[in-house]
């Protein structure tokens, strides 16, 4: 399955069987409910393809219907609903991509990139206790997984939690060294704490990798103006 943004170490989960009926088909019918489900199936996927090219060309709204038309046959597959989250939450509707991500998350409950971005979609609605929630989710089932850390970390971050923040963002360096968000937000939490010789010592490693990297540029300017007063 064409699963967007899929981290490079995850496997593609199983579908959740459908629940079996009480009433045996005969023969004939199970053969033609295959063929539709398997037809289905197949349409499904197409939509799919389709919808992440046309998310790459930026064509949003177009995408998201191929997605909603995926999702609508091929129910029971948690991928076609995370596919229409993430593309519903790049077209701004919040609300109906949590909505994915929670029935991607129903049938699949171990969908660990579903926790993560449906954490994400909470943090920017404020809702750190829900967003922690999934965050840890996320990270009982992939505790390698370094953007579920950095995230963890920003949620606490967020909350004026720097103590407990700072280890999440400094395990999700340690998981991936080359993390430049990571390390801007470690280096954030070291300047709210006014551990300025640690801060600017994150800022000025990203800017060695990336000199373009404007949120680094502007840490390193307030972290020199705070250590000269």
């Amino acid at each position: 399955m064409n699963r967007l943004q899929a981290k490079p170490d995850s496997n593609a989960p199983l579908a959740v069987a459908e629940k079996v009926t009480t009433r045996l088909p005969t023969q004939p019918d199970t053969v033609r409910t295959n063929e539709t489900e398997s037809d289905n199936i197949d349409k499904a996927t197409d939509l799919v393809n389709r919808g992440t090219d046309l998310l790459d060309k930026g064509k949003i709204d177009e995408a998201v219907a191929d997605f909603k038309e995926a999702a609508r046959l091929s129910p029971e597959d948690e991928d076609m609903h995370y596919n229409l989250a993430l593309a519903l939450s790049r077209q701004g509707k919040r609300e109906a991509a949590q909505a994915e991500y929670l029935e991607a998350l129903r049938i699949y409950p171990d969908y660990t990139e579903a926790h993560n971005n449906l954490g994400n979609l909470l943090v920017a609605e404020g809702k750190f206790d829900d967003a922690i929630t999934h965050f840890k989710e996320a990270l009982k089932i992939s505790p390698d997984n370094a953007s579920a850390q950095s995230n963890f970390g920003k949620a606490l971050a967020l909350q004026g939690k720097f103590t407990v923040a700072i280890p999440c963002f400094r395990e999700a360096l340690r998981l991936k060294p080359d993390y430049l968000e990571a390390r801007y937000n470690l280096g954030r939490a070291y300047l709210a704490q006014k551990r300025i010789d640690e801060a600017l010592s994150e800022f000025t490693a990203i800017l060695q990798r990336r000199p373009d990297f404007a949120p680094a540029q502007r840490g390193l300017i307030e972290a020199r103006q705070l250590q000269g007063k």
